[in-house]
């Protein structure tokens, strides 16, 4: 049979393919970013699961794979590559000049349609003719909103990572309401266009079925987010860890529950991971010293790459992951494979079912610190219970997820049945 031709659009970084372009923002963004931001515009890893899948996608023989990539601050306006038998296409960001960037930045931040992005997304899928096209992470319209451009002939699947639509009236922070907002109907734009959306969340394909596209056609396939399971025991330098790219996420929340833990036990320390700006960290600086913890709590920044983010969360003993939103996000998973119990908070149909066969992850509901708090005593209380969780845990990502190689041959199988091949 002939090699099924596969375009991805999608965003990603990681050292092996960094090795193959350059990145340099203008003088004026660096200036911005390091002396009011305090913000490192250093290359980083981001959406290791597209890494993971690619990894497995060099092994197959029967797919053709070509992979679009904005990059912002690219230095040259496009690069061309093979890499183990798969073609990428890397683009420089339609705002990665001085200019763009703060007229994005001042006000097409919620108004942007990407329009540039898109021209030359649509332009290589023309040359690149594929049989199928995959655009992996609907709420990100940098590059998702090509859906809106890709010939109809061509079978279009749309890979959920998230569902910012459904969120908008959970969140309330009025600057996550606005993003929700903006980038929700874009999402509501694309999932109309796509012939088949790839998710395997219940609660996501019920939401589309209910408020977007009662006859949309789902694929049962989900993120090669598997994480190698590590059961050698590290070195422990601090008792809890948060950590997330970006810790404006929740970690406040976490700094909030991990205080009142350490009232009953005043030992404890915590190892925050992640990016932040200046502001963000000031505040958190500021209720540090409010609640008596700063010396228990050390701030590592963003770490450069995935691997090294794994080695230092395995210096903690136990994960601390509050939530806001998540389904069951993949620090959570990250966690449990790397043996640390994870205190986390409860979302229905997301972390509510990693405990449906045995006790995985301690929940308590979003925003309740106190019992968040009184879940981490329990596990500092209690070593039985420690390594019950971690046994049940990697039992539970053996069951439940498989492996990145079984996640992806669902992939290929979906391209077939897109094709009716199968």
């Amino acid at each position: 049979m002939d090699k099924i031709k596969v375009v991805w659009v999608c965003s990603f970084s990681n050292p092996l393919v960094r090795s193959h372009y350059e990145t340099r923002a203008p003088f004026l963004i660096r200036l911005i970013y390091k002396y009011v931001k305090n913000i490192s515009l250093d290359a980083r890893d981001s959406a290791v699961w597209n890494t993971n899948a690619l990894t497995e996608f060099e092994n197959y023989d029967d797919v053709d794979l070509h992979v679009i990539c904005p990059v912002r601050f690219l230095t040259r306006k496009q690069v061309r590559c093979v890499i183990n038998g798969i073609h990428y296409y890397f683009f420089r960001e339609e705002n990665s000049s001085f200019i763009r960037w703060i007229v994005f930045q001042m006000i097409n931040q919620y108004k942007s349609k990407f329009k540039r992005n898109r021209n030359v997304i649509k332009r290589l899928v023309s040359e690149i003719n594929p049989d199928v096209i995959h655009i992996i992470g609907a709420e990100n319209p940098h590059y998702s909103l090509s859906a809106m451009d890709m010939p109809t002939q061509t079978p279009l699947i749309v890979q959920l990572q998230a569902l910012l639509c459904r969120l908008v009236n959970t969140t309330q922070d009025p600057v996550e309401k606005k993003d929700f907002a903006y980038k929700g109907e874009l999402e509501k734009q694309i999932i109309l266009r796509a012939d088949y959306i790839g998710t395997k969340a219940q609660v996501f394909i019920d939401y589309i079925r209910d408020n977007i596209k009662k006859d949309a056609r789902f694929l049962d396939v989900t993120l090669a987010t598997v994480e190698p399971i590590n059961t050698n025991q590290d070195k422990k330098e601090y008792d809890f860890v948060y950590f997330s790219v970006g810790i404006k996420k929740a970690g406040i929340d976490a700094i909030e529950a991990f205080a009142i833990a350490h009232r009953q036990f005043p030992q404890l320390t915590m190892d925050i991971v992640g990016g932040y700006d200046d502001e963000y960290k000031s505040m958190l600086d500021r209720r540090l010293a409010e609640l008596g913890i700063t010396n228990c709590v050390k701030f590592e920044g963003l770490l450069p790459t995935h691997d090294d983010v794994i080695k230092q969360i395995r210096k903690s003993k136990y994960a601390l992951l509050p939530l806001t939103m998540d389904l069951v996000p993949s620090t959570v998973r990250e966690a449990m494979a790397n043996g640390l119990p994870v205190v986390t908070s409860h979302t229905e149909g997301g972390t509510s079912e990693l405990n449906k066969d045995a006790l995985c992850v301690l929940l308590s509901p979003v925003g309740s610190f106190k019992e968040m708090a009184d879940n981490m005593v329990k596990l500092v209380s209690s070593p039985e219970l420690a390594n019950e969780m971690c046994n049940n845990s990697q039992q539970f990502l053996k069951k439940a997820f498989g492996s990145n190689y079984e996640i992806t041959r669902n992939w290929v199988e979906a391209y077939k049945h897109c094709l009716n091949r199968i």
